[in-house]
């Protein structure tokens, strides 16, 4: 792991307790939703709560898109909204942490239950999974609206703000409303699952047919997140007494997973991501964070999007204990709970066998 990213992830990794922050609603009243939940007056100026990963060019060119159909005629309308679409909104981590538990929080606490919810209008497989996962949250098909990137007028929208900070804070009320939507889905008979990146190109395995043969060869089921409806990706998630997986959002599911699930994520050696490690701290899952050699061309928008290189059989034997040795010689041992886990990662280099 390189020494900046490590002392980063060392800094947050003893960080064991996380302050309380608070939920703020606003109501909003005659404004434009456009972008990834950029929300703007009347003036085209933008309210500042609404913002999260933005960059400043997605700012501007919102303005100005706001700017230059506020004043036609035809400009879409909707009556009153809860919003639910932010940064990341064409990413299912992203949304089920962040956005579906807006929708389920106003709904819940603010008993808006006649009030829609408005989504971004992503790819056709992530509206799919959002509008099923707004309606396991309590609303009606029809209570749905969708937006893309262009600017809507609301003459009334309410904003949820406080929930969630990506890798950096969740609320309890995120594992209330993700408990909420679980709550009535059986759980999955499959108790050790593997969740290939596939059809996604980042972050995958080298050898990752191999991978994968190997692990089911070992009694493991793949679980290919990507062709599956919410509730199914629920009930995998929550039947799995192990998950072995690549960083990804599919892996944002262990979200589901009961307390002491063996939870092993494969990691670029550079990547400065904590969600995985955050959501197991929360659920207390046996998490173990192993950081592989990447190589080959970036092929995402992070420097770490590159693939993993692991060996297969060595993969397997790690998950299996049977490299216990190899574990052991690197500081790790198993585990008897989160905390033990991440004191024994931090100490240490694990990056693919070698450090």
């Amino acid at each position: 792991m390189p020494p900046d990213i490590a002392k980063l992830m060392v800094n947050i990794w003893q960080n064991s307790v996380h302050a309380g922050r608070n939920i703020d609603i606003y109501v909003l009243k005659n404004v434009f939703v456009s972008n990834e939940g950029l929300v703007f007056d009347e003036n085209a100026h933008l309210i500042a709560c609404t913002r999260t990963l933005h960059s400043d060019e997605q700012i501007d060119s919102s303005a100005e898109a706001v700017r230059s159909i506020r004043d036609r005629e035809g400009v879409r309308a909707i009556r009153k909204a809860v919003l639910a679409k932010s940064r990341g909104a064409e990413n299912y981590g992203h949304f089920l942490i962040e956005m579906l538990t807006r929708a389920w929080f106003a709904r819940t606490y603010l008993a808006l239950t006649d009030w829609p919810v408005l989504i971004h209008e992503s790819t056709a497989a992530i509206r799919k999974v959002a509008i099923q996962a707004i309606q396991q949250a309590g609303y009606d098909r029809d209570q749905i609206l969708t937006c893309g990137q262009e600017p809507v007028f609301l003459q009334e929208l309410i904003y949820v703000d406080g929930l969630a900070s990506h890798s950096q804070y969740i609320s309890p009320y995120v594992m209330q409303c993700l408990d909420a939507v679980a709550d009535d889905v059986q759980a999955g008979t499959a108790s050790m699952i593997y969740v290939p990146r596939r059809p996604a190109p980042t972050r995958d395995f080298v050898h990752e047919r191999q991978i994968s043969a190997a692990l089911v060869a070992d009694g493991f089921s793949e679980v290919t997140t990507a062709s599956l409806d919410f509730r199914d990706q629920i009930a995998a998630f929550k039947g799995a007494s192990t998950v072995v997986g690549s960083m990804g959002a599919a892996l944002t599911n262990l979200v589901f997973c009961r307390p002491g699930t063996d939870v092993f994520v494969f990691m670029p050696s550079s990547a400065a991501e904590v969600l995985f490690w955050m959501i197991s701290q929360i659920r207390r899952l046996n998490y173990c964070e192993i950081r592989t050699k990447e190589t080959g061309p970036q092929t995402g928008p992070l420097p770490w999007d590159r693939a993993l290189d692991i060996p297969p059989r060595q993969l397997a034997r790690i998950v299996a204990g049977k490299d216990r040795g190899l574990l052991e010689r690197f500081g790790w041992h198993p585990p008897h709970g989160i905390g033990d886990v991440m004191r024994q990662i931090v100490r240490r280099r694990f990056v693919g066998g070698a450090a």
